[in-house]
């Protein structure tokens, strides 16, 4: 699951860790995949996945929460959620949704 999601991170440096939830109740399961640098795994993508009939898994939601975003970010597949970290690409390493001084510093 996630293999683009995964290729990039490995990309781009950055170290990640995965947990399946599974609930008791309901058709729809969790994955959890935390990531972040040197060793701070602050950011986390929450995934929301069923299994159709015939046994297909079918992504429901994607939520990444970056580490100091404020509000968290929906997406519907894997492909928007890669063309996210690619525009946020800056952001993310710096980790400049917390301090945003460390943007204005870098590119200052």
């Amino acid at each position: 699951m996630l293999k683009q999601t995964k290729n990039w991170l490995r990309q781009h440096d950055f170290e990640y860790h995965q947990d399946f939830i599974r609930p008791l109740m309901g058709m729809e399961r969790t994955f959890v995949l935390k990531f972040g640098r040197d060793n701070k795994r602050n950011s986390r993508v929450i995934v929301k996945y069923r299994y159709t009939f015939f046994g297909k898994l079918k992504i429901t939601e994607l939520d990444l929460h970056i580490h100091g975003q404020h509000n968290p970010r929906v997406f519907a597949n894997e492909a928007d959620f890669i063309e996210y970290l690619e525009q946020h690409l800056e952001k993310i390493k710096l980790d400049a949704y917390k301090h945003p001084e460390r943007l204005e510093a870098e590119l200052g």
